[in-house]
């Protein structure tokens, strides 16, 4: 397939990311808590480009998911750190033999972003330092990090398999 042919796949993949977040099936939640689909888009992604063109895609997505959301804490800087150091990994050509490495992955990106979340409202919000507010975090991440372990081998295998036939 022609370049440009990956270029409509990748936006169009890029497009489709928000929607999934908004509209996420209740059969892909975990007590209402959905994917980190950001990570799940941006892990095949990463692995197959450079890191210049993986860190702008990974601010843009960014700046496109937060544009859903309402609050202060962003997917930028965390989105950002996961995707060069995703590039550098796939820059170094190491293939991903078995199924679940993409799994472990995508779950150590999704922690990633659930700390940078975490870290960010406790800077932010200074009266949020009490117990109730760390339960309730560590309640989030613990799903979050389930659910795309779970999800994240299906889409991210078939994400990186379409990548790379184009």
């Amino acid at each position: 397939m022609s370049r440009k042919y990956r270029y409509l796949l990748t936006l169009f993949t890029a497009i489709c990311l928000p929607a999934l977040s908004i509209t996420s099936p209740d059969w892909l939640k975990i007590n209402g808590i959905s994917p980190c689909w950001p990570v799940i888009w941006l892990l095949p992604f990463s692995l197959q480009n450079s890191p210049l063109v993986s860190a702008i895609a990974a601010v843009l997505i960014g700046l496109f998911m937060d544009s859903f959301k309402i609050g202060e804490v962003s997917y930028v800087p965390s989105l950002l750190i996961l995707s060069l150091i995703w590039a550098r990994h796939g820059k170094r050509n190491k293939t991903i033999k078995l199924f679940f490495n993409v799994g472990l992955m995508a779950m150590v990106g999704t922690f990633f972003v659930g700390l940078s979340f975490w870290m960010q409202r406790i800077l932010l919000y200074n009266t949020l330092r009490n117990n109730w507010f760390n339960s309730w975090a560590i309640y989030l991440l613990a799903g979050e990090l389930i659910i795309t372990g779970l999800v994240a081998p299906l889409f991210t295998s078939w994400l990186l398999l379409t990548y790379k036939k184009n």
